[in-house]
């Protein structure tokens, strides 16, 4: 990669269907012309992140996404004995290999990588090599609703646990300036009769609050983008196009302040 080029790298964070916001966010940047340079995915933003740097055109992106029904999803559900987990996740898995065309890492367009936890040792993997489906069907293992997934010798999990806005590990890519998406640290949600569903959901929600980093609104060249999504239910994926909207929304009250750090950071480089 160019040394003199200006270099932009984005953390597309964790939030279940939330996560559907990235969406909206890569379609205003794009639009404004704002290239991405590396990209860093942790659970549904590893679905997301993974299909942008295979193919780094939002529109075709969000006609799948659109596309699908509450029937096509409710297939995607494997319900197993919960005595591990409530879903095995196999049909997700098939469904995200067809979703990339069952790429890898090695065919990517842009720089990639996908955010897991270890299960054994509690700490973070970054994944960068290998299926591309391996590695997103680890980051989206929520506890007790998908099993875990076997990758190599480790036991993996979803990568919010550990770090749900991995901007950090955008740095260490080379970015010279960082956009994260935070959909962590939502108002708290009201609940009439909360199913198991929902529970867990709401429950891991509430521990990757915990667990952002408390440097993520003060790091250099940083944007923190974030949606506002307390009205839309979490864990409802047929809600799509509310959520691709809120990302727009947010990204373009975000879009000075990221032209003012390109404008800052482009004295002696070359946004290209």
């Amino acid at each position: 990669m160019d040394k003199n080029k200006l270099k932009i790298g984005i953390a597309l964070g964790s939030g279940g269907a939330r996560g559907l916001s990235h969406i909206g966010v890569l379609k205003v940047l794009e639009k404004n012309n704002i290239p991405i340079d590396y990209i860093v995915g942790c659970s549904m933003g590893a679905i997301i992140g993974a299909n942008y740097a295979l193919n780094p055109n939002i529109k075709e992106e969000e006609e799948k996404v659109l596309s699908l029904t509450k029937r096509d999803l409710f297939k995607l559900v494997d319900l197993v004995f919960p005595k591990k987990a409530l879903i095995s996740g196999k049909k997700i898995k098939k469904f995200i290999k067809k979703l990339i065309n069952d790429k890898s890492f090695s065919d990517t367009k842009i720089p990639l990588r996908i955010i897991a936890t270890d299960l054994e040792s509690g700490k973070e993997v970054r994944i960068s090599k290998g299926k591309l489906a391996d590695a997103v069907r680890a980051s989206i293992s929520t506890p007790g609703i998908f099993l875990p997934v076997r990758f190599g010798k480790r036991l993996l999990i979803d990568g919010g646990l550990v770090n749900p806005t991995p901007i950090d590990v955008v740095k260490t890519m080379g970015a010279d300036i960082i956009i994260g998406v935070d959909l962590t640290t939502q108002p708290k949600t009201k609940f009439k009769n909360p199913s198991i569903g929902e529970t867990l959901i709401q429950s891991f929600r509430v521990l990757r609050a915990q667990t952002v980093k408390s440097n993520l609104y003060n790091s250099k060249n940083t944007i923190i983008i974030k949606p506002c999504l307390s009205s839309i239910d979490s864990y409802k994926f047929y809600n799509a196009q509310k959520f691709i909207e809120e990302g727009e929304r947010a990204t373009k009250k975000a879009l000075p302040k990221i032209k003012k750090l390109i404008k800052e950071n482009s004295k002696n480089k070359i946004l290209k």
